[in-house]
């Protein structure tokens, strides 16, 4: 049988509570069933709320995952690729448009537009008729998003001016220290938010730290922005101390600073005052001459959000970096005392995870592969086998063969769709150990860069127990390493031999 993948995107994340995404789906069953002799791949590509006007889908979305697959040559040839229309593929302009088009094809893959049953192939390359359709359909793609977007723009313009001009607001939404009043023209303070951000304001004045200040709200039982007892952090006071809010301003976001979208002063109600404000904001500035370190390649954390605390969940943090010296791997909670477990040396347990487990990444992900799920899907598949041959010498002397056949028909899909899932789990396993770091210098920023990224594409977590100096090792395809010492040097010839004499997908030490 040959295979059908599915591409799914609508542009704006509001779009998920209506029927975009169920038309979609709805399409792409339909044409499954006019056309049987295809079997839809388990591996879905979704970009939800993701635009393709200026092209983000295909640099940081879902798409960009397919196309990486199909330049790859992951995606088997003839394999056909199903879309609502060829403005899910790309709202750019006309060149980027249709350049993206003929890249699909040339690898040989089709495209399958399901809201006018237009089969594009590789042969389509050559059909003027079938280009100039895409062309057409790019063209008019392109210009409803510039329109839709110029109208946007001069919509929210006018609120813009709105607000400047009489203070009426622009959307209802507004930080977590005002409400909406009941007419709904304006905010009004929530006094008991109010109070806590000037009593914020008054400890930082008189030299209090951020920690120090998050130690008082907790022991007092504050309530936080969001209505919680007990869970003040550092990051959230210091976001509080920047927000210009405070003295009423409406700071329009980075990206339409830079189109040249200005602030509106007295947009929201004032907390504090102009110089309590910006006498804080004094304390974030270095003392002169202080080195701050910028150039250290150790801050650059190996294993960031992939190592995570055993006794509370939170990701490790790096402390105690100096010109000197690497630190320690922490739990931030333990600093709010919301968690006990000690710290423990980052050089230590740096050298021991990558001599002795990420460098050898691929000898993990290829044993585990082979035992885990595939190994099951491969023994699923004999069986299968198995039955349908049965099945057909049972049909030979059955009087009615109308159940046989739609069971056999069962088997062989079940079959392939085991097939289509055991090749996916080798192709993710080839994406994921195909870059070598065993050159890598972990003393250059650039390749500490490089370690990092491939550790977290490679690894699912790395959880740390502090108290005994072992950890966790969950691996992205599922198999797992257990109370792997990180003090203790571990002979890795020894550690991949062991795998051979184990029978799942996990391995405790």
């Amino acid at each position: 049988m040959k295979k059908a993948i599915a591409y799914l995107r609508f542009s704006s994340p509001i779009q998920q509570y209506g029927d975009s995404l169920k038309r979609q789906n709805r399409l792409v069953e339909e044409w499954l069933e006019a056309n049987p002799d295809y079997l839809l791949d388990d591996l879905t590509y979704k970009d939800l709320g993701i635009s393709a006007y200026h092209g983000t889908h295909a640099t940081r979305g879902a798409f960009s995952d397919f196309m990486d697959a199909v330049e790859g040559g992951y995606i088997e040839y003839g394999t056909a690729l199903l879309v609502e229309s060829l403005d899910r593929l790309s709202r750019e302009k006309i060149g980027e448009a249709t350049e993206r088009l003929k890249s699909i094809l040339k690898a040989g893959i089709d495209v399958v537009t399901l809201s006018d049953h237009t089969h594009y192939t590789k042969d389509s390359l050559d059909d003027p008729y079938s280009l100039i359709k895409a062309i057409l359909i790019a063209q008019r793609a392109n210009e409803e998003s510039e329109i839709k977007s110029r109208r946007m723009k001069s919509a929210w313009k006018k609120k813009r001016e709105e607000a400047a001009a009489s203070g009426k607001i622009i959307t209802r939404s507004c930080p977590r220290w005002l409400k909406v009043n009941q007419r709904g023209d304006s905010f009004e303070l929530i006094p008991e938010h109010a109070r806590t951000i000037k009593e914020i304001f008054r400890l930082r004045l008189k030299g209090q730290s951020l920690n120090g200040i998050v130690k008082m709200l907790n022991d007092k039982k504050v309530i936080t922005l969001t209505g919680e007892i007990g869970v003040w952090n550092p990051s959230t006071i210091e976001k509080i101390l920047v927000n210009k809010a405070l003295i009423g301003i409406n700071v329009p976001s980075y990206r339409t600073i830079a189109n040249g979208i200005q602030e509106i002063p007295g947009y929201f109600p004032r907390v504090i005052s102009d110089t309590t404000f910006y006498a804080v904001r004094e304390f974030r500035k270095p003392p002169f001459g202080k080195d701050k370190h910028t150039d250290n390649p150790y801050l650059i954390n190996l294993f960031r959000s992939v190592m995570k605390c055993k006794v509370c969940g939170h990701s490790i943090i790096l402390n105690s970096i100096d010109g000197k010296g690497m630190g320690y791997y922490v739990c931030p909670m333990r600093r709010l005392h919301r968690c006990n477990t000690p710290s423990i040396r980052r050089d230590i347990a740096d050298v021991n995870l990558i001599t002795t487990v990420v460098i050898h990444a691929d000898k993990f992900q290829t044993n585990s592969t082979s035992r885990g799920s595939t190994r099951s899907l491969q023994d699923r598949n004999i069986e299968v086998l198995k039955s349908i041959d049965k099945l057909i010498e049972a049909l030979q002397i059955a009087p009615e063969v109308t159940a046989l056949a739609e069971k056999i028909k069962a088997l062989h899909k079940e079959f392939k769709s085991n097939e289509v899932t055991m090749r996916v789990a080798k192709n993710k396993q080839r994406l994921a150990v195909s870059e070598d770091v065993t050159n890598l210098d972990l003393t250059l920023k650039e390749d500490r860069e490089k370690c990092r990224r491939f550790i977290f594409k490679t690894f699912k977590e790395i959880v740390l127990d502090t108290e005994n100096k072992t950890c966790d090792i969950c691996f992205s395809n599922g198999f797992k390493l257990i109370n792997f010492p990180l003090l203790k040097s571990t002979n890795s010839e020894q550690l991949i031999s062991a795998l051979a004499y184990t029978d799942d997908s996990t391995l405790i030490l």
